[in-house]
């Protein structure tokens, strides 16, 4: 079942932003996910990690709670929740 990823503007806890990271280790395993580099104009030195859906070839990230605006997940093209 294909079905679009949505917008979490801030993972209510750690522990809820920690069953996210499982559950997208599920999409990588099961091949509607995968992990990419920072897209160009982004800093690689970030610790925001970039995922692409590959269904809908959507690129999306995700905010460490050390950021002002996360931790959260988001479209790329998106600034800040």
């Amino acid at each position: 079942m294909d079905w679009e990823w949505e917008r979490i503007d801030n993972f209510g806890s750690l522990r809820e932003r920690d069953r996210f990271v499982v559950w997208m280790r599920r999409q990588i395993a099961n091949g509607l996910s995968e992990e990419i580099d920072p897209p160009p104009g982004q800093s690689p030195g970030s610790s925001d990690r970039w995922f692409r859906h590959v269904p809908t070839g959507s690129i999306w990230r995700l905010v460490p709670d050390e950021n002002p605006y996360g931790p959260g997940f988001w479209p790329a093209h998106d600034k800040a929740a």
